[in-house]
């Protein structure tokens, strides 16, 4: 398929799906129709662009993931060091969540005073 089909299917825009080829988190194959040059992409794309965006939103990164995806779907990782890989990035959230949750108090506390002041 070609790029914009891809991008619908994804809901990705075009843009993002080329940089994710250009850093070989995925890849396309040279399709030419007369003159011009056109990237084709197979379906199983639409199942690896999906895991990306989904891990990013776990808070992985595009290298983080590119490891993942390359090394999980190959199984070059042993066991042990997925295991590892998985429990750094709960310790990862769980630190972010304290950090989130610390943001919160402080505004729900400004909040609180501010509305105490508007409203007497």
């Amino acid at each position: 398929m070609l790029i914009g089909e891809l991008s619908k299917k994804t809901g990705l825009s075009k843009d993002t799906i080329r940089f994710y080829e250009k850093i070989g988190l995925i890849v396309a194959s040279d399709r030419c129709a007369g003159t011009r040059l056109y990237k084709e992409y197979s379906s199983e794309t639409i199942e690896r662009l999906l895991m990306i965006n989904q891990g990013k939103r776990l808070g992985f990164t595009l290298n983080e993931m590119k490891q993942l995806l390359d090394e999980w779907s190959g199984g070059t990782i042993p066991k042990q060091e997925q295991i590892k890989i998985i429990e750094r990035k709960i310790e990862e959230i769980t630190e972010k969540t304290q950090q989130l949750n610390t943001i919160k108090t402080y505004l729900v506390n400004k909040l609180n005073k501010l509305n105490e002041e508007v409203i007497p």
